[in-house]
């Protein structure tokens, strides 16, 4: 029985990841995944689970994902776009299929929670649950923002919330998320320094009177960049003040990683900032 729904994933060497993510999307129509260069098993996996499997050069998350809604052919009325290291589950699923198949639904894109696992637990504290985003739309009414990391989904339409969580685990191992957060550092570094040097990023507007999604932004650009011991600040929000230490190891653990995750954008925003000075 046809869902109504497509789904589209990015990956990039995804094959410890990929498979937990295709089983969790079976129901749906087209299931495309957009690869921008994996040497792994990633495109075997892919196309023995039926799945669509596109290549594309990689242009930042923003433009590669609106890449994929621009050009590849979506059949179904509602797009899900999922990451490979997120799986759907069974609430969330019955509730999708529920929404697409309602003629008279007029809601244009809904926000999706997750619940991380770290280090084999699950967290939901640490200021990262809830972590609501805009998944689930209708096919042509939702773009991502342009901007290099972190980016929104802007929908032009009415927007709702769902009940059903996914499932957020990257089985890579710690080495490679570190790796990978000191590339999301470099890249926030970048767009602290526009905010600051020159004017805040287009798309998702920041105001404190908006959503929560809208306060965030404004207290990342208008607030954050200047305040001293940042990485120390995000110990005390995430551990204390969101309740971490109610996660118990593992959430020390997490706030413990961010913290130094907090270390390196602030050390490469100083050295970015200090370079368009000069320039």
């Amino acid at each position: 029985m046809a869902s109504n729904i497509s789904f589209l994933i990015l990956t990039q060497n995804e094959e410890k990841n990929l498979s937990n993510a295709l089983t969790s999307c079976t129901f749906a129509d087209q299931v495309f995944v957009l690869d921008s260069g994996s040497t792994d098993s990633t495109q075997r996996i892919a196309e023995e689970a039926g799945t669509t499997f596109v290549f594309h050069s990689w242009e930042g998350y923003a433009r590669q994902k609106n890449w994929g809604l621009d050009n590849l052919p979506f059949t179904s009325d509602w797009v899900f776009i999922l990451d490979a290291d997120e799986s759907i589950t069974d609430e969330l699923r019955e509730e999708l299929i529920r929404i697409a198949s309602d003629p008279d639904n007029t809601t244009a894109g809904y926000y999706v929670n997750r619940y991380f696992v770290w280090v084999g637990q699950e967290i939901r504290h640490c200021g990262y649950y809830p972590s609501w985003n805009l998944r689930f739309f209708r096919r042509g009414m939702a773009r991502y923002e342009e901007r290099d990391v972190h980016e929104h989904m802007i929908v032009d339409g009415p927007v709702g919330y769902l009940r059903g969580e996914m499932h957020h685990e990257d089985r890579r191992g710690r080495d490679f998320l570190w790796q990978k957060h000191l590339r999301y550092a470099d890249l926030e570094a970048r767009e602290m320094v526009k905010t600051v040097l020159q004017s805040s990023t287009a798309g998702l507007k920041p105001s404190f009177f908006g959503n929560a999604l809208e306060r965030r932004r404004a207290i990342k650009e208008r607030i954050w960049p200047y305040l001293p011991c940042r990485w120390l600040l995000r110990f005390l929000y995430m551990y204390v003040f969101k309740r971490g230490f109610l996660d118990g190891r593992a959430g020390l653990d997490m706030c413990l990683f961010m913290t130094r995750y907090e270390r390196e954008i602030a050390k490469r925003f100083k050295e970015l900032k200090a370079e368009m000075l000069r320039a």
